[in-house]
């Protein structure tokens, strides 16, 4: 999905991503965009939403972590690396 990936890394950075969840057809097969995902995440727990500001953010350090568990089981190498490099700048400050 186009910006699916650019989302997580942002939200594994710590920050929200505002998203359209009037798309998502309310099932767990039909995805048209980036944002059907996420608000399938939503549902599941993985992500939290805030109706005020209609973003989408990770809930916890434990939710991240799964995240990171995930992404290095796929093809998602660039966001894996930009993952290592933050823990490695975390660990040096």
């Amino acid at each position: 999905m186009d910006g699916l990936k650019q989302a997580i890394v942002e939200m594994l950075a710590g920050g929200s991503i505002r998203i359209n969840t009037g798309t998502f057809s309310n099932d767990m097969t039909s995805f048209a965009t980036r944002d059907d995902i996420l608000t399938l995440l939503v549902h599941l727990g993985y992500l939290t939403y805030c109706s005020v500001t209609e973003t989408v953010s990770i809930p916890n350090k434990e939710v991240s972590q799964e995240y990171i568990n995930a992404i290095s089981t796929m093809d998602w190498t660039e966001v894996s690396r930009s993952v290592e490099a933050s823990r490695k700048l975390l660990e040096a400050l």
